[in-house]
């Protein structure tokens, strides 16, 4: 007897390729893709207040000997679903290092980098070199680098830090490794060696140094690019980037930093980007709209523009330049070819 065949269907064939890990490409519903990228990455602003008690009550429980490799306070951004990152590309977080202590020597995947706030002659040593630290010195430990921290200054010291931890992460990339000592030998110190520090369209400063970009250099950078006057952008002010010296390109291959200058009263003009940028503000007050909330700034507040958010910003004092840290994940964006703005 001829047995009567079942008519098949589309429920009946996404069933049958379920149980054998395969997907049609019509079930992905590519019509309700938005126009527009989209971010589960909220607009954020962390108080300086909140972080600095943070840091001194961790100050006096967590034991750098015993308790962790490093003593810091991560910003966690409230859009990420059971995450850690502060953005969905790059951590940030404060590290607070007291008179005496250091933190062990060690090497990881993700790129890093520390920008001193409060304290200054501990030092960083970044694969032998020593890196003594200024308020406002910016120092690279990129990629597979050794670095440990030291603090025999007499005075506790405080730095942000800033990698690419969740990005790392994503790409499955992520390891560490400790160094076989606590501290590694000092090879050369930057001192010995001129500092570095560019604008991103012409040189200002010439490259021979890579791992330490120092504040007076910063400085005298942001004051020329002031006078020139022209140099002024219409969305972010005074804007000066850091320089790889090797490639020319950005700081690093997945983080761009940037400091930016906005003058009394100066306002920005509104735009977005498909970068997410995370600021620190390192001198003075204002305002900054970011997908149309509003949030009010001053000096050590820390504040998230996720990609594809339109925001301006707006020097609210009326005689003290602001100046703002940046670091972004626009080197990624644009290595993909995916970087795009928008007024």
């Amino acid at each position: 007897m001829k047995q009567e065949r079942i008519p098949d269907s589309l429920d009946q064939l996404n069933r049958d390729m379920t149980g054998k890990s395969l997907e049609g490409h019509w079930s992905l519903g590519l019509e309700d893709l938005p126009p527009y990228p989209v971010t589960s990455v909220q607009p954020h602003l962390w108080r300086w207040e909140d972080v600095h008690e943070s840091m001194i009550r961790a100050g006096e429980v967590v034991n750098l000997e015993q308790d962790a490799e490093r003593r810091t306070i991560r910003l966690l951004n409230p859009g990420i679903p059971g995450g850690h990152g502060t953005t969905h590309t790059i951590h940030f977080s404060f590290q607070y290092v007291k008179h005496g202590e250091y933190a062990r020597a060690h090497r990881h995947t993700a790129a890093a980098f520390r920008f001193v706030l409060h304290g200054r002659d501990a030092y960083t040593t970044v694969n032998g070199q020593k890196c003594v630290m200024e308020e406002g010195d910016l120092i690279l430990t990129p990629q597979l680098t050794w670095h440990d921290h030291v603090n025999d200054s007499g005075a506790p010291i405080i730095w942000l830090d800033g990698l690419d931890i969740p990005l790392t992460q994503a790409l499955h990339q992520l390891f560490f490794e400790p160094y076989h000592q606590e501290q590694q030998a000092l090879k050369t110190t930057s001192d010995e060696v001129a500092g570095f520090y560019s604008h991103a369209r012409p040189a200002l400063e010439p490259p021979m140094q890579f791992f330490h970009y120092k504040w007076a250099d910063t400085e005298r950078s942001l004051e020329r690019l002031r006078r020139n006057g022209a140099g002024r952008d219409p969305y972010d002010g005074y804007l000066l980037e850091f320089l790889n010296p090797v490639t020319g390109g950005p700081t690093m291959p997945t983080v761009q930093c940037a400091v930016q200058l906005l003058e009394p009263g100066h306002e920005t003009l509104p735009h977005r980007h498909t970068s997410t940028v995370i600021y620190h503000v390192y001198r003075g007050s204002g305002t900054s709209i970011v997908g149309g909330q509003v949030f009010e700034w001053r000096q050590g507040d820390s504040f998230v523009v996720p990609l594809w958010n339109q925001h301006a910003h707006f020097n609210t004092s009326s005689d003290t330049d602001a100046i703002l840290l940046s670091m972004s994940d626009a080197p990624v964006v644009k290595a993909l070819d995916l970087y795009r703005e928008a007024s």
